[in-house]
Parts: C-alpha cells; sequence; structure tokens
C-alpha cells in the first residue's frame, strides 16, 4: 500500500511505520493509502522558521502575489486530477469537489490580486499619521510587518483543498513559511497539492512544509513569533489554546470550531415569491452540500409560525429528491455522496439521538443502509435529515439544537414569533456563529438584525427579492469577506481581504517626527 510522506527540512520523509493510519473510499470502504507518524519536528520548525521566512520575507508582496497567481494556475492546470482525486478520497460528488478545489484556486487569485496595491516596502501601513499633542511634531503612525516566525495550519478533514490553500495564500503573502497539517482522513487530495506545488518549485525554499498524520509534539515546538490557525472541533481547540507551550509563549492562535449556524426567515416572507424559492433552494443547499459537512451548514432554520407547514413540505420535497439521489459520487446522477469517515456517521448519529429528544425527526432515517450503487451497509452513508421543534422548545436555550452540531445533512425548523426579538434571543442560544442569512423585505427588520444579530455572527447574510436572482448560498466563503465568528464558533477571523493578513502580521505604532514618518511611509493624504 502506498505511503504518503510529509514533507519537511525541504524533503519527502515516510514518518514512522509502526504507528500508520490508512485512509479509507468513505463510499466504498476500499483501502487507498496509508500515513505514518512524522519525527524530527524540531527540526522541521527551526528549518521552515529559519530558512522559509528570511527567503519569503526578502520577496516584496507584488514578488510574492505572482507566486500565488502561479500556485492558482498550477491548480487549475490539474483542476480534473484533483477531482477525481476528492471522489475517491473524500466521498464528494463531482460538484462538491469542485467547489473545494475551485475555492482553493479563488483564494490565491484572491491575494494575488490584493498583492498589488501593497506596494515594495516590507510593510503595510494602516493609518494616517496622529499629532500626540496638539502643538507638538511628533507623530504615531500604525504598520503592520512580518513575524518572523512560522505559520502552523492545522486543517479540518472536510475542505482539504480550501483549508489548506487559503489560509497558506494569506500567510504566504505576509511573508510568513507555513506548515500545513492536513486532517488525516481526507489528505490524500492535500498531499496531491503538496507534491504539485513542491514539484514546481514556485516557492523559496523552506517556505511550504507538510505534515502528514499525527501532530505528534509540534506544539512543544512553537515560539513566541509563530502563529497557530486551527479548523476543528472546540475540544480540540481548546487543548491547543491551552497547551503548556502555547500558554507560556503567548503564541497568536486563531480558532474555527463549533458552529450551529442558522437562517431567518423575515415576518413578511410569503410562499409564492421568489424570495421564498431561494430560502428553500438555500436551506437545500447548505444541508446536503457535502453532505452537510461544513462549518457554514445550516443547522437552525428559524421560521415565523404562520408559513412553518408550508416550509416544511417544501423542504420535505426537495429533500426527499436529494435523498434518493444519494450513493456512490462516482456515479452518474448521484447529488449527494457518504460522510468522510466511520467515525463520523457512527458521531452523527450519536448527535441525531441528542438532537430528537428536543425535536423529533419529521424526514429522513438515520439507520437507511441502501443507496446508489453502493453494496448494502457499505460505506459512511447518511440521507438528509429534518428535524422541526415547537415553539416552547425553539425558546429552550439548553435544547440540544443550540447546543449540539451534528456535522452531516441535518437540519431543524424552529419555529417563532416573527419578531426580531425573538429571533434574536434563539440565535444568541447558539453561543455564537459563522454566519446567518435573513430573508426579508421588511427594511426595518433587516436593519435591526445588524445590531441584534450582530453581536453573535462572524458573517450576517442579507437576501431580499430584489436580489435573489444573483444571490450566492450563504456557505459560500469568499475571500474578500472574513471566516469566523465569536463563542461557539472559535473567536477567531481568517480571510476579509487585506484583514486576513493581520494574523500573520504584527502591528507596530511608530512614533517619530512628521517628516520622519513623511519619508518612511509617504505623505499623509490631503483632508481638503
Amino acid at each position: 500500500m502506498r505511503t504518503l510522506s510529509s514533507f519537511l527540512s525541504g524533503t519527502w520523509q515516510p514518518g514512522s511505520t509502526d504507528r500508520t493510519t490508512v485512509l479509507y473510499n468513505p463510499a466504498t470502504e476500499e483501502p487507498l493509502a496509508q500515513v505514518g507518524r512524522a519525527t524530527d519536528l524540531d527540526k522541521a520548525v527551526a528549518y521552515a522558521r529559519n530558512v522559509g521566512g528570511p527567503a519569503l520575507r526578502a520577496l516584496s508582496f507584488g514578488e510574492r502575489g505572482a507566486i500565488l497567481k502561479q500556485m492558482a494556475g498550477l491548480l487549475h492546470e490539474h483542476r480534473e486530477e484533483l477531482i477525481a482525486v476528492s471522489i475517491a478520497s473524500g466521498g464528494t460528488t463531482r460538484g462538491d469537489a469542485k467547489f473545494d478545489i475551485d475555492g482553493a484556486t479563488g483564494v490565491l487569485a484572491t491575494y494575488a490580486r490584493l498583492a498589488r496595491d501593497l506596494g515594495d516596502k516590507p510593510w503595510v501601513v494602516l493609518d494616517e499619521p496622529a499629532a500626540l499633542v496638539r502643538t507638538s511634531k511628533i507623530r504615531a503612525q500604525h504598520v503592520l510587518v512580518p513575524r518572523h516566525g512560522l505559520a502552523i495550519h492545522i486543517n479540518a478533514f472536510n475542505f482539504p483543498a480550501w483549508g489548506m490553500i487559503g489560509k497558506a495564500a494569506v500567510s504566504l503573502l505576509a511573508g510568513m513559511p507555513v506548515l500545513s497539517k492536513p486532517g488525516t482522513s481526507t489528505s490524500l487530495l492535500a498531499h496531491r497539492i503538496a507534491e504539485l506545488i513542491v514539484e514546481a518549485k514556485l516557492l523559496p525554499e523552506g517556505a511550504f512544509s507538510l505534515l502528514m498524520g499525527s501532530a505528534g509534539d509540534l506544539l512543544d515546538h512553537v515560539g513566541p513569533q509563530d502563529v497557530i490557525a486551527f479548523t476543528g472541533s472546540a475540544y480540540t481547540g481548546a487543548l491547543i489554546r491551552g497547551h503548556q507551550k502555547v500558554v507560556a509563549e503567548n503564541v497568536r492562535v486563531n480558532i474555527e470550531a463549533d458552529s450551529v449556524n442558522a437562517v431567518v426567515a423575515g415576518p413578511d416572507l410569503e410562499s409564492d415569491s421568489e424570495l421564498f424559492d431561494l430560502f428553500i433552494r438555500d436551506c437545500v443547499t447548505e444541508i446536503t452540500q457535502k453532505a452537510g459537512q461544513k462549518c457554514t451548514a445550516t443547522r437552525r432554520i428559524l421560521v415565523p409560525s404562520k408559513i412553518l407547514d408550508e416550509v416544511q413540505e417544501e423542504l420535505v420535497e426537495r429533500l426527499d429528491e436529494k435523498a434518493n439521489q444519494t450513493g456512490n459520487p462516482a456515479t452518474k446522477g448521484v447529488r449527494m455522496g457518504p460522510l468522510a469517515t466511520k467515525r463520523q456517521l457512527q458521531d452523527a448519529r450519536e448527535g441525531l439521538k441528542k438532537l430528537a429528544k428536543d425535536a423529533p425527526i419529521i424526514r429522513g432515517n438515520p439507520e437507511r443502509g441502501e443507496f446508489i450503487d453502493v453494496e448494502d451497509g457499505k460505506g459512511y452513508f447518511l440521507e438528509p435529515i429534518l428535524l422541526r421543534a415547537t415553539p416552547e422548545a425553539a425558546r429552550n436555550p439548553n435544547a440540544q439544537f443550540h447546543q449540539t452540531e451534528v456535522f452531516g445533512p441535518v437540519s431543524t425548523l424552529l419555529p417563532y414569533d416573527g419578531s426580531l426579538a425573538q429571533a434574536r434571543e434563539i440565535i444568541g442560544y447558539g453561543g455564537g456563529s459563522l454566519v446567518t442569512t435573513v430573508y426579508s423585505d421588511d427594511r426595518k427588520f433587516v436593519a435591526g438584525t445588524v445590531a441584534e444579530l450582530g453581536p453573535y455572527l462572524g458573517r450576517l447574510v442579507v437576501a431580499d427579492e430584489k436580489s435573489a436572482g444573483g444571490s450566492f448560498a450563504p456557505g459560500c466563503v469568499f475571500p474578500q469577506a472574513q471566516h469566523g465568528g465569536p463563542g461557539r464558533a472559535g473567536c477567531g477571523a481568517e480571510l476579509g481581504g487585506r484583514l486576513g493578513l493581520e494574523l500573520y502580521m504584527q502591528r507596530t505604532a511608530i512614533q517619530g517626527g512628521a517628516s520622519q514618518l513623511a519619508r518612511l511611509f509617504g505623505k499623509p493624504k490631503s483632508s481638503d
């Protein structure tokens, strides 16, 4: 069986073979490859930090951006090959594989364009100089400079392309070398992308490393200039934050964790409108895309009680269609594949038992075992599941659908009275989310959601009748908008265009004479 090597200290290293993990095709359970446990991570960290860091920082923003553009072209050139790897190793349909791979290409292209506006200086100027005292010529001005450390990226299994490349694009442009550790179960795709990058020799020596399998003692070797960006469970995120070396060195940590995202049907939504159709389509997409294995997937659907039955009827009908199109993603006509691993399926079924205590299942069978072009009982499949709560349960802050994220094609209908106050109350029970979408043409209601729902969210999507035709599903993460959220979602923030660079750069106040700052950073803009 093929062993997937790590790329550390500038070489491919197979790792220890006494403790290996086997990767399986989640639709057929066929073994695909194995990964060993890497050793000498202290040397790998030092090499990336001391060789890759200076080499990257020696390049201008424009030169780094040119590399990102080449990387985008490389991924696009090998797109069909990467799609095939994703289908086999991740259980994705062709459409879901493209969503992941094209998302990675899109982040590279966006940050390559951004690089053109950052200039040829080794810093980013954030503001105009400010006088410290009215009568003094001494000023203060803030800049961003690359940190002299290593960006450690610990990624989730669900987006092996987008997750790895999305983080890497930002940190590389910021001037920090990357050590990427993909989620093991679907890491065949991340490994192939890494092979392409290394073979193409686009990056300076030491600027990119790949750690396959277990993280081992990686965090024992972090330092105060390093950055850790983690995507995964809140439990693991807490372990990283609390790691003895991370705490002792005050290492910067960014967490993107659990999130019970919601959508809100406004009080004015009517079933015969284009906006209503968009609402239903988006709900189905966010429940079933990548088999619901998205951190931005919709877990709670808030609907005014007066149209709840109509919403349920439409959703059940369209989810039935998806259920009948679930199976081996390599088979033509299949529109939803399996969960990524046997453990993910077990966890989803256990999570559904918790949810069902507060909201009965109204569509789907968690134990179903027959799917398209799959041997009975094989694969890690879960058909779309829809639950429905009572008004009383929806307003119970301890209800499981407010507390538990089932990482699969699962969502719960929550009735509310159509008021902003009750919508805010229910959204708040989630403890902080990545995204919520509001579907409404009621301007007062929509304006209120910004102030009332915004504090609980990393991103608020507003959909109205006028924009319905050109709207994007709320689970799409665009590099121009920040990705992260408060509370349970991890209190982190990635992407967001130029804002994303701040994770990997140090904000420093430069204090000096007005003319001195002007020579360094340019003359301030005219106030006329």
